[in-house]
């Protein structure tokens, strides 16, 4: 199967999260590379297109964001608009010359962008970031209890289950989105090949599939020469850093608690639910809130540590492999997939386990991560090669 075109589906078109910041990255290195890339999506900021890339989009809102309540539950559960929109465009390319790549859905687009897509039997690729094809609130999590989750998704006790990050009618509504995706139109037995950020999501997530489907773990791309990085100046030293969403589910109170008991400088970026709560309760810590790329990497390049804290089942995110890049120890809980990443580094199980790899220093272990295993080369490499895969 000779590639020409791919089409990099999103809900939205710019950065809102790291499954955005993959697609976008995805869909400037297969352009560069010289392949006709279409990005479609339904949330979109035009001046977010990159020369040289076709957009496409329904131009609605995030489907929690509609002011017509009914609309937006619609939408999310199944976007017609998005149907139609992406069948005109699917008419009008070879389905042999042509890759489906998709990375976010749930916010806007739905499960309908599958189900067309299988329908009119074009080759459809999807990026596993989350755990959405198996679990109605996506991150196979209990947010009540605040543990990780193993009912079955869509059983009767996940149906009963309050787990959701708002409330019960909430989870309802996610448990009948789901039920459309995987019982309607049948994502786990129809999709055929699937990406795998990480060896550990992947576990948790393949007894939902058939047997067939054809898995290939490709580590997201990083992309950072501290050379050419503008760092700004942190007048803090010797802190111990946190980067991410300030969400229970991120364990970043694992975090304020530990820094708080060894009486260590600490600091927090990003913004969240649980941000003004921590704040008020942890004046010690530095909340500095959302910061740019260059911020946040000055703060990694200054910081005695990063941890990351998760205490859900962490699918892969960047910020371990960009603090790595920096010279940057880090710490991470067993929930992290990014473990597999640090042979050598510093992994906890408890806060007081925390508290002793900091006091211990174990994070200055020496790592053996081979970085080169997630550069924007390897990784479009591996990624063609799976698109021309039978």
């Amino acid at each position: 199967m000779k590639i020409k075109n791919v089409i990099v589906v999103n809900d939205f078109n710019y950065i809102q999260g790291g499954a955005s910041k993959v697609a976008i990255d995805t869909a400037k290195l297969l352009k560069n590379d010289g392949l006709n890339v279409i990005f479609f999506s339904a949330v979109i900021k035009p001046e977010e297109n990159i020369e040289g890339i076709t957009y496409i989009s329904t131009h609605q809102k995030e489907a929690l964001k509609e002011k017509n309540r009914l609309k937006g539950m619609i939408n999310g559960i199944y976007n017609f608009k998005v149907k139609r929109e992406f069948g005109k465009l699917l008419k009008k390319l070879n389905r042999e010359e042509t890759v489906i790549h998709i990375h976010g859905w749930t916010k806007a687009l739905s499960s309908s962008i599958f189900d067309i897509a299988f329908k009119m039997k074009f080759k459809v690729i999807l990026t596993l970031h989350d755990y959405f094809t198996a679990c109605p609130n996506g991150a196979m999590f209990n947010y009540n209890t605040l543990n990780t989750c193993n009912i079955n998704g869509l059983s009767t006790k996940c149906l009963l289950c309050n787990c959701d990050s708002r409330n019960y009618p909430f989870k309802i509504y996610r448990y009948i989105r789901s039920f459309i995706q995987n019982k309607v139109v049948k994502l786990p037995k129809k999709l055929k090949y699937a990406v795998g950020i990480s060896n550990m999501s992947i576990n948790h997530l393949k007894k939902y599939f058939n047997d067939n489907l054809k898995i290939k773990v490709i580590y997201n791309p990083i992309d950072i020469n501290p050379k050419t990085i503008n760092l700004i100046n942190i007048e803090k030293k010797d802190y111990f850093l946190y980067v991410g969403r300030i969400d229970k589910e991120k364990g970043i109170e694992n975090f304020c608690k530990a820094i708080t008991d060894l009486n260590l400088p600490g600091i927090a970026v990003g913004t969240g639910k649980e941000l003004e709560k921590l704040k008020e309760k942890y004046t010690n810590i530095d909340f500095v809130g959302w910061k740019n790329t260059n911020e946040v990497y000055s703060y990694m390049k200054n910081a005695e540590a990063l941890v990351v804290p998760s205490i859900w089942y962490e699918s892969a995110g960047l910020t371990i492999l960009e603090a790595e890049k920096l010279g940057t120890p880090c710490i991470i809980s067993q929930y992290c997939s990014e473990k597999e990443f640090l042979k050598k580094g510093c992994s906890y199980k408890t806060l007081e386990d925390l508290k002793k790899c900091i006091l211990k220093k174990e994070y200055l272990k020496e790592n053996d991560l081979q970085l080169n295993k997630f550069s924007p080369t390897f990784y479009i490499e591996e990624l063609k090669k799976f698109y021309e895969e039978d």
